[in-house]
């Protein structure tokens, strides 16, 4: 009989991605939100199966949900179900067929509605019987488990099985607002927070002023691009938003940022797919495209020189 309760508990597959979903996320919360649940329908399918095996799988804490010793050697073997199958879907996916269907792209918030929004409408012209779903998100979406077909990156991870192609650079300088003439040693300056994916241009900003003269900090480019044009301060911003806005004003610091690297990332099952090459089609073509705007000309610019405007 108890057998058959512990086969009942970890067949049904919905269960057991309940149970990666809050291992990866941490919180009923998090899981819900992967999966597209509420969080009570979590918290019930961890207490039946718990119930099912006769013992706890988490352990729960003020900072989330630990995973015991019997739960890990059931999410060992929930880990080897799901990357099968991921890995089939993958291979599915990249069968020959049509171009029809649904290709998931994720990039920067900044550069999917500045860069690859406005381009989107000579891609479904071309491709009428694709849907791109356009992804603008700071978080590293999973490849292997087709979070996302193609990601728009500017660090390379070391993921086995990702094919990571450099696209091209994007350069980054400081603006204020153009009504703001101050130089950089008077500026107050608004940063990012370490966990918005901005981590390289908030260390660049930290290591030319102290802390004490960042007013703002936010996880978002738009928010502090906002804020720049308002007058609130001076923000390490692309050059592509800030070269040909009317609203800003470069402003020359001690030493310039070195242009970050674009990677684009996409899972080696999918090399052959005709939709994912579609969108790597289209992807190169925004880039090339965008080339002059994202490393304008005279960068790296002078600190000597005037700036703009």
């Amino acid at each position: 009989m108890r057998a058959r309760k512990h086969t009942a508990a970890l067949v049904q597959w919905d269960r057991l991605r309940v149970l990666l979903a809050l291992r990866r996320g941490g919180t009923l919360s998090a899981a819900g939100r992967a999966l597209g649940l509420d969080h009570s329908t979590v918290a019930r399918q961890l207490e039946a199966i718990e119930r099912e095996l006769g013992a706890p799988l988490f352990e729960r804490g003020p900072d989330g949900f630990t995973v015991t010793p019997l739960g890990e050697e059931v999410l060992g073997a929930a880990e080897r179900m799901d990357e099968e199958v991921a890995s089939l879907l993958r291979r599915l996916d990249a069968a020959p067929d049509e171009l029809t269907g649904l290709v998931r792209l994720t990039t920067t918030p900044y550069l999917a509605s500045a860069l690859f929004a406005p381009a989107l409408g000579a891609f479904m012209q071309k491709h009428p019987g694709l849907q791109l779903e356009l992804m603008g998100d700071n978080r590293s979406f999973d490849l292997s488990r087709r979070e996302a077909d193609l990601a728009v990156r500017m660090s390379r991870p070391e993921v086995p099985g990702l094919v990571a192609r450099r696209l091209g650079d994007i350069a980054f300088a400081c603006y204020a607002a153009a009504a703001d003439k101050r130089p950089f040693e008077a500026q107050l300056f608004l940063g990012y927070q370490d966990a918005s994916g901005n981590a390289l241009l908030q260390r660049y900003l930290s290591d030319l002023v102290p802390a004490e003269r960042i007013a703002l900090r936010s996880n978002t480019m738009h928010a502090l691009l906002d804020a720049v044009r308002a007058g609130v301060g001076c923000a390490v911003l692309p050059c592509l938003a800030g070269e040909k806005d009317a609203l800003l004003r470069r402003v020359p610091a001690p030493r310039a940022m070195a242009p970050l690297t674009l990677w684009l990332l996409y899972h080696e099952d999918l090399r052959r797919s005709p939709r994912v090459r579609a969108a790597v089609d289209f992807v190169d073509a925004v880039i090339a495209a965008g080339r002059a705007a994202l490393v304008p000309d005279g960068f790296p610019f002078d600190p000597a020189q005037p700036a703009k405007r």
